[in-house]
């Protein structure tokens, strides 16, 4: 059995569903911590408060949406200005939260414990340079509107729609105390019903299990893939360039791990490289870079590493690399760039164009494409090479 896929194994097997901030979380750290002191580093685990659930920002924005739009239809002027009121506070948060930066929404969810790994492999000469390789330990829920290809797409245009009705319902609410037009109340009916659903969609998937046996592509894989790096490079170092390896909690519910590892050490970087690798081995898929992931905002990568990619890709297309651009969705990579290093993350996509068993019950070890995590490790790889030689 390949390194690769003992640690796949390990973690998606040997532990399980891996929740932020759970049990399962920090044994997946504590794997990883001794897998990197047997390679006779010295690895550091962080601990940090996170949000313990991707969904509760937006269950709690679209609840507030909803007494919202409930105020508003009680007909008095002190109650819509209530209601608008609530609307802008929450609409703030949400965007904020969207931005990965905290906001009064934040403030009142629950929070749990959870664990940042890391150790810097030092070069064989005086350092000019760093680059960190991200991973994040922790899986997702398997919500309704991942549970298929066609739900993921729909669920990508809901969320912008929804936003949209949002604003609209602030707009209505705002001109009824200029406009006494009973019009508007009806109007505002549409975006309280869409609050409604949006808010029973955002319950639902905080009441779904993480899948026994999953997150083997998410993220699984992504982790097996530093671990055998830190190992290459824990016997054989590169020249100039210290490689920091971090493998992250609490992706899933924000990037809370990227968070707290890059307001500690984002200074001792200095600038440098942050590569990132989420959802690698998709099953009959290929390794794919970004050139920019869009959330609310855009992270894009970095010209010269994708310079790279480009070279690399051509002059290897045994590996079957190609770039794509990322909107709806984020990785840790996008917290880089929010830091201001120079950015670059790798997943892999099937025929589809998509990532394979995303947030599903599927995402198990059987249906891991070893054969793509193990080319995206060689591009990484490969990737580290120019990098160092380029110094």
């Amino acid at each position: 059995m390949s390194r690769l896929n003992e640690h796949i194994r390990a973690l998606a097997h040997g532990i399980g569903a891996r929740g932020s901030t759970t049990e399962e979380e920090r044994k997946a750290s504590v794997y990883c911590l001794h897998q990197l002191r047997g390679m006779e580093l010295n690895p550091v685990l962080d601990t940090f408060n996170s949000a313990r659930s991707a969904w509760w920002p937006a269950a709690a924005f679209w609840g507030c949406m909803l007494i919202s739009g409930i105020l508003f239809q009680l007909r008095t002027t002190l109650l819509t200005t209530a209601g608008i009121a609530i609307a802008l506070v929450a609409l703030g948060s949400i965007l904020l939260e969207l931005q990965f930066r905290h906001n009064p929404i934040r403030a009142l969810l629950p929070t749990g414990q959870s664990q940042n790994v890391w150790v810097r492999i030092d070069p064989s000469e005086t350092p000019a340079t760093h680059v960190a390789l991200v991973a994040h330990l922790d899986t997702h829920r398997t919500p309704l509107v991942f549970s298929s290809d066609g739900w993921v797409r729909m669920f990508e245009k809901l969320v912008p729609i929804g936003m949209a009705f949002a604003v609209l319902q602030i707009l209505v609410m705002a001109s009824s105390l200029i406009l006494a037009l009973p019009l508007l109340r009806w109007i505002a009916l549409l975006p309280t019903a869409i609050a409604i659903g949006m808010l029973a969609l955002m319950l639902q998937a905080d009441r779904t299990p993480y899948s026994p046996g999953a997150g083997a592509n998410d993220n699984a894989s992504g982790v097996a893939v530093a671990l055998e790096i830190a190992e290459q490079l824990s016997r054989q170092p590169l020249a100039h360039t210290a490689v920091w390896i971090v493998l992250t909690g609490c992706e899933e519910v924000g990037s809370y791990g990227a968070q707290d590892f890059l307001q500690r050490h984002a200074s001792e970087l200095d600038g440098g490289v942050w590569l990132t690798l989420d959802n690698i081995g998709s099953r009959d898929g290929v390794p794919v870079y970004l050139t920019q992931e869009t959330f609310l905002t855009t992270a894009k990568s970095d010209p010269e590493l994708l310079r790279m990619a480009h070279e690399i890709s051509a002059a290897r297309p045994d590996l079957r690399a190609h770039e794509i651009k990322m909107k709806g969705a984020y990785t840790d990579g996008a917290l880089g760039a929010k830091h201001g290093l120079r950015v670059l993350t790798f997943e892999s996509h099937n025929k589809a164009g998509m990532l394979s068993d995303w947030h599903r019950h599927s995402d198990t070890v059987e249906n891991v494409s070893l054969a793509c995590t193990e080319a995206t490790s060689e591009l990484v790889r490969l990737l580290l090479a120019r990098i160092d030689a380029g110094i």
